[in-house]
Order: structure tokens, then sequence, then C-alpha cells
């Protein structure tokens, strides 16, 4: 099968999940809503179900026949998707979210479901209920259900975000140099990232001889003795996957090899732990008891850390963010990226994190290993 044939049968088979939902909630349409607005760790239920990331405001109707209209903002905006939409007619409005109401209302419908909408201002949700005329049954949660086994296309996309996302780095430490400002590091990966084929991109990077958190870099220049910390981010088809990464510039200190190592073993823990059936809390601790045996258990809270890790990508992001008091349970096929970063007193704030598939019996890894700390000369 062609990339193309393949990329159509899997938006076949999404709007299809689609219509079971409405079967599932007894209604006979469904909005799905986008802003333009995406986080790349919150589902857009316009860019999973159409493949069509919108710049500005666009709502898809979907009837319970599998009929599906995409509405997106202007002549621009459309014929930049009807490139890619092999699922929907797509149709040009000054006002996309308006028309979307007009077509649930002209079926004589004053109810539909709906998914993305959560994410609306005021305005916005008032021209997508049609002024208050359509009562809207938020589905996000059945549509998430039906998104979380990721389909081919989404694996195939997950791995070569990954492979760009390493590469992406490897090319940032054969150019890295002290006497280079951040923002120049930055760049040169962003450039790669692009030339690789990532049709977007999330990218933290600071560095500092003793970092407390990682940041948008701001000009600094780097110098003999810093520590650079950097998150990678590449979207491939709207997947993205994400690898964490610490650089020496010089020679490491002990401490540095010391704490990246914890980090890194602290990390490996918690892949292990990664099966069907465990709970997000399991994996958690499993990356907190190996900290906490080497005494930084109140490190393992903020502020000195954030999550373990987290769901990516405009499909579903489950199991959403590894946090002590999140209970979901891991299903084969889930996605994510694991990434015991944080703060420790000997070193300050370091990175390591890894792309991970929950398979059938264990996680699989979708890097090439867990990273070790790397060194450029200075």
């Amino acid at each position: 099968m062609s990339a193309e044939d393949a990329s159509r049968a899997a938006h076949q088979q999404r709007k299809q999940r689609s219509v079971d939902v409405l079967a599932e909630v007894s209604l006979r349409q469904a909005i799905f809503a986008s802003t333009g607005r995406h986080l790349f760790t919150d589902m857009d239920p316009v860019v999973w179900l159409t493949g069509f990331k919108p710049m500005g405001q666009a709502g898809a109707v979907l009837d319970d026949t599998g009929d599906l209209v995409l509405f997106v903002e202007g002549a621009w905006e459309a014929a930049r998707a009807r490139r890619t939409v092999t699922n929907a007619e797509v149709v040009a409005s000054a006002a996309p979210l308006e028309q979307a109401a007009r077509r649930v209302l002209g079926r004589g419908l004053s109810q539909a479901a709906s998914a993305g909408v959560r994410k609306l201002n005021t305005a916005e949700y008032r021209a997508i209920t049609g002024g208050g005329a359509i009562e809207l049954r938020p589905v996000d949660p059945e549509t998430d259900a039906r998104a979380r086994l990721k389909d081919e296309l989404e694996m195939t996309c997950y791995e070569r975000a990954t492979e760009i996302a390493e590469e992406g780095f490897r090319s940032l430490l054969e150019h890295l140099r002290p006497g280079m400002t951040d923002v120049e590091a930055e760049a040169l990966i962003e450039r790669r990232l692009r030339e690789l084929g990532s049709d977007d991109a999330f990218v933290f990077l600071s560095a500092s001889a003793r970092n407390r958190a990682v940041q948008r870099p701001w000009g600094r220049l780097l110098l003999p003795g810093d520590i650079l910390i950097t998150e990678l981010s590449p979207s491939v088809g709207g997947v993205f996957a994400q690898i964490c990464r610490t650089v020496s510039i010089g020679e490491p200190s002990a401490a540095l090899v010391t704490s990246h190592q914890l980090l890194c073993d602290a990390l490996a823990e918690g892949i292990a732990a990664c099966k069907p059936g465990q709970s997000v809390s399991g994996v958690v601790a499993a990356i907190d008891d190996r900290l906490i045996a080497e005494g930084y258990g109140q490190y393992c809270r903020p502020p000195y850390m954030r999550v373990r890790g987290h769901g990516m990508g405009f499909g579903s992001v489950a199991p959403g963010d590894f946090l002590s008091r999140n209970a979901t349970v891991l299903q084969h096929g889930d996605t994510f990226v694991l990434h015991p970063n944080q703060m420790l007193p000997t070193a300050g704030y370091l990175m390591c994190g890894e792309p991970v598939r929950v398979g059938a019996d264990r996680a699989e890894l979708m890097s090439a290993a867990v990273a070790e700390l790397a060194v450029v000369a200075a």
C-alpha cells in the first residue's frame, strides 16, 4: 500500500470511529472544532479526524451516515486543506464555526455531539451553537477513547518523528561550540528538524553553569563549564515525538556525571514498569523510588520537577501527564514521552527522556537507547 493510500485508509477509519461515537451517544450529528491555537499536549479533533491542521478556525460536521464537511477560514485555507483531506468535503467560509452550526440547524436538529469545544472562547462558543440554538453534548472522552489505539499511520509518523529528533540532536552536537549563543543553538536544531521533514516543532533549550529549569533561549553566550539542556519535539503528520537531552560544554564534573546517570537509571526503571495493566502512578513510583533510594525524595515534587512524562500529539494524548495522582491504566499501543527531568542539589536541573510505546507485554523504546550525557569539547 502506498503512503497516500495508507493515509486515506486511516482517515476513513477515523471517520468511522467517530460515527461509532454518534451511535454510542444516540445523536445524529457531531461538530468537531479547532481554533488554530494548537497545543502539542492536547488533542485537536479536527486534525485527528481529517489530517488537516488549520491555521484559523475550523469546524467539521459529521452525520451519522458518515457524511463529513470541513469548514475552514477562507479560500487559501481551503486550497491547502484540499491537498491533504481525503475523507471530507472542504468548504471555504468567512465564519467556519457559524457555518458548521447552520449545517446542523439546516437538518432541523437542536442537539449535536461536540469535541474540541472546551477550548473555544465565548464568541467562538456562541458561533458554534448558533447563538444558543444548538445544545452541544461534549464527546471528547468518547472520541479520545477511540483515538487512543494508534493506527498504523500514526505509528509510522511517530517513528519518523523520533528519528528526526535524534538526527536533529546529533546535528546540534556536530556544530555546538563555546562562544555560540543559546539562540544560535536552537536555530540550528529548528532548521535541521525542518530540513528532515518535521512539519512543526516545539523546542526548549537553555544553558547555565547550574540550571534551575529548562526555558526558551534568550541570547546567553555558551561557555566552558556550562550545562546545556534541551527538549526536542518534532512533528510528522501532526504526530509529535520528544527526546530530552543534557550536554556538558567541556569536561563534565563528577557531580554532573553521577547525577545524570542517576536520572538515566530512574528512567530505565520507569520504562521497565510501562506494561499493559500498570497504572501511570505505578510508573511514577518506579522512577521516584530510584531517586528516593539515593536520598532525593524531597526533590521528587514541585518546584524541583513537573511531571515524569506525558502524552503528545493532536490525536489522543492518553494516558495523560505522568503524575502520582494519575490512576489511568496503561494499555497496549499507548505512546508518550517518559522523562525524569528535574533539579538535583548536586548539579542543578538535568534532562533525559525518551519516546515510549507500550507493547503487548513490555515497553518499547522508540529511540535508539536511553541517551548518555553528551560532551562537547571546549
